[in-house]
């Protein structure tokens, strides 16, 4: 299927930008089981709820009809089970890279907030007001998670110059692609949300990319079968 077939863009506009490339659903895990109590997952290789479950389903069902050519994502557990969904709908196995996985947060990967909050207090504040400083006992910064992430990310786009792709990520990793692709600074990742399931398009033209959506969610990207 060529590109135009599915690019929502008018024709105007892709008569400024020139011919649309590599397209991607930058999607978020969904819901995981130890949600309730938000804890410090990071390379915490924890498994989806029933309604993280139900969320993949969903996405999986809203990107059915696209002419996904492949599905990536991290090797952690929570963003492989969304993957395999997508994937099984096109006949695809998706590929993980442990380099995508989310924030390591060191020795305090798997706590709960609670429990961080009684042994540390004031060190997710300091996450909030200092984000670009932030790093937990053992952890990495945001700047070292970019550093991993975003080669990686353009490594992958690079072998789709004019494909349709899914990206089954984390929260951190999501937002450290966007604030790259629009040049946010890590000072600013928390100023956008990217919630449990959220989906985000980016569209590469020869010349620029942009990104059409972001913490977008299964109805917004749904195409009605042919």
């Amino acid at each position: 299927m060529s590109s135009e077939s599915f690019i929502p863009s008018d024709p105007g506009t892709r008569q400024l930008k020139g011919e649309p490339g590599c397209r991607i659903y930058l999607i978020r895990h969904g819901e995981t089981a130890n949600a309730r109590q938000i804890c410090m997952n990071g390379h915490f290789d924890v498994a989806l709820s029933q309604n993280g479950m139900a969320q993949m389903e969903t996405v999986a069902d809203a990107l059915s009809q696209l002419p996904l050519k492949a599905v990536y994502s991290s090797d952690l557990t929570r963003t492989l089970t969304g993957a395999r969904l997508i994937a099984a709908r096109h006949n695809l196995e998706p590929v993980a890279y442990a380099d995508m996985r989310e924030l390591s947060f060191g020795k305090w990967e798997g706590m709960s907030l609670q429990e961080l909050t009684e042994k540390h207090p004031g060190e997710m504040e300091k996450r909030i007001k200092h984000t670009e400083l932030f790093r937990a006992d053992g952890g990495e910064t945001f700047g070292e998670l970019a550093d991993r992430v975003v080669p990686r990310y353009h490594a992958i786009v690079e072998q789709h110059p004019h494909d349709v792709i899914a990206i089954m990520s984390h929260g951190g990793v999501n937002r450290a692609i966007l604030s790259h692709l629009l040049g946010i600074p890590i000072a600013h990742l928390f100023r956008f949300a990217q919630e449990y399931a959220a989906i985000n398009v980016i569209q590469y033209y020869r010349d620029q990319v942009v990104v059409e959506l972001m913490n977008g969610s299964a109805h917004q990207v749904a195409r009605p079968a042919s």
